[in-house]
């Protein structure tokens, strides 16, 4: 994400990943999912979607998903925007097993962050919280690794967080 609010994309580019020619935003926020990429706009708070759309299961904003978002995150094929409210908004399609439910999740969530195929999300109080995870893979906090977090990441197959005492 260039200083202007444009997006500067290399490497594969297959599945159209990179902003078409002529579209520049300006952008605030992006993300990279598998092979696809998402861009927040600054002017209305709405995600632009590049890339393999999966057969149409799911990782452009479905019809009713248009924001406004303050941050984004993508996943390997999910994808979440985060309210100005504190609100949260899953779609995309990991198919299976521990895929986070789609739509709007009330709360008071101040950073979001996505895996594989789930999605971390951190509490104002400094908790974390992963959605669509059936912690196969322990992406819940573990028993004596609670926050408080100051920020949290979110991998393919585990997550991470930065205490506020470190």
């Amino acid at each position: 994400l260039r200083s202007d609010g444009s997006v500067k994309c290399w490497g594969d580019n297959d599945y159209d990943q990179a902003p078409p020619a002529g579209l520049r935003g300006p952008y605030k926020d992006i993300a990279a999912g598998w092979d696809f990429s998402l861009a927040l706009r600054a002017d209305t708070g709405r995600v632009d979607c590049f890339g393999h759309n999966h057969d149409d299961d799911g990782v452009a904003p479905p019809e009713g998903v248009d924001g406004p978002f303050v941050a984004i995150a993508a996943g390997s094929y999910v994808c979440v925007g985060l309210r100005a409210d504190g609100s949260i908004e899953h779609w995309g399609e990991c198919g299976g097993e521990g895929q986070p439910p789609a739509g709007v999740i009330e709360g008071d969530y101040v950073a979001v962050s996505a895996g594989g195929c789930h999605t971390l999300a951190l509490r104002s109080n400094g908790s974390a919280v992963a959605f669509g995870s059936y912690n196969g893979f322990g992406d819940q906090p573990a028993e004596g690794r609670a926050g408080p977090f100051r920020q949290v990441c979110a991998g393919f197959e585990h997550n991470v967080g930065l205490r506020l005492d470190n």
